[in-house]
């Protein structure tokens, strides 16, 4: 009896050893930090996050090809790939996963339940499936969101345009982010008295048709960090160029590129705040337990060259108050 008791001992005793190296190695609590970092496709607001989140590490102290080496990999919008690049990331182990954008951040959820993953440009990680809430992700997801407060963009869009009375959304059929984040919008707009009308689309190809029979119906057009719209954003911008009416959106790259205005969030502080997520996850944080986070201090910015070329006359209470996008995309 003894001697199986003995053998029981030992063999928890290995347990706790095995389970205590393990948790070691998930957290990359080494010298050298091995990173991932998989962006959903090339488009600037995207490219902004990732170099916030490479400026955010460095701030923290890791240096590439120092004590850091980072894995970077982009599907360009291929969801197949995007697959096969989740499965060949998660075979090298790295200590750590910044997955930019919701189908990225699934991708990877299918594929590991060990390795930390850092979520960033996500606007509604709970709807998504990606978490089970923002205090308490659970599992081995945390991160950064996008998320913004839609009250404050319709009352800037009515500052600016208070004869505004129906409001066109478009979406992606395929990224649930983008559905969550404009129902929600939607919702908000319509309690603030506007009429809403929705479309989607399935790729960019969509764009141009949807974008033109749109515009001739609706009086504005609101888009948020959508990514394939970001990638058709110029498109976009033609067909309600050609209507004559404003876009109005939630990030700031998005105004410089010439949409009207914006209670904006900047895509490189998302990625910095991601950084600092996983900062905190390095250092041995539970990414389970520990919160999403959001930005916290949002800029109204306006495009006046494209009030300008619409003919809209920005009333001089709100120019006092808001941000030449300019002078904002300048600073950085």
């Amino acid at each position: 009896m003894k001697k199986i008791h003995k053998i029981l001992l030992t063999m928890v005793a290995f347990t706790l050893i095995t389970v205590s190296y393990a948790t070691k190695e998930v957290k990359g609590q080494d010298d050298n930090l091995d990173v991932a970092v998989v962006q959903l496709v090339t488009h600037s607001s995207l490219d902004d996050i990732r170099q916030g989140v490479y400026d955010g590490l460095a701030e923290h102290g890791y240096t590439e090809g120092e004590n850091m080496t980072i894995n970077y990999q982009n599907a360009e919008g291929d969801l197949n790939i995007l697959s096969t690049i989740a499965q060949s990331v998660v075979a090298e182990e790295p200590d750590v996963i910044f997955a930019i954008t919701t189908p990225v951040a699934q991708a990877f959820q299918n594929v590991t339940s060990d390795i930390p993953i850092i979520m960033t440009g996500v606007t509604d990680p709970v709807s998504a499936g990606i978490v089970d809430n923002l205090d308490n992700p659970g599992e081995n997801i945390t991160g950064a969101s996008d998320a913004v407060p839609y009250e404050d963009q319709f009352e800037l869009l009515l500052q600016l345009q208070p004869d505004v009375k129906k409001v066109g959304m478009i979406y992606t059929t395929s990224e649930d982010n983008s559905l969550a984040e404009t129902e929600q919008a939607a919702a908000v707009a319509e309690e603030m008295g506007l009429e809403v009308q929705i479309e989607g689309i399935a790729s960019t190809m969509d764009m141009q048709l949807v974008a033109q029979s749109l515009a001739n119906e609706v009086d504005a057009i609101y888009v948020g960090s959508d990514n394939t719209i970001a990638s058709a954003f110029e498109t976009l911008l033609d067909a309600t160029d050609a209507a004559g009416i404003p876009v109005f959106t939630t990030v700031d790259v998005m105004v410089g590129q010439g949409a009207l205005s914006a209670v904006a969030i900047n895509q490189k502080d998302i990625g910095l705040l991601a950084a600092d997520v996983a900062k905190e996850v390095i250092d041995g944080a539970n990414p389970g337990e520990t919160p999403v986070r959001f930005l916290e201090e949002l800029q109204p910015v306006i495009n006046f060259e494209t009030a300008e070329r619409l003919g809209i006359e920005i009333p001089e209470e709100v120019a006092s108050k808001v941000m030449d996008i300019n002078e904002r995309l300048g600073e950085e």
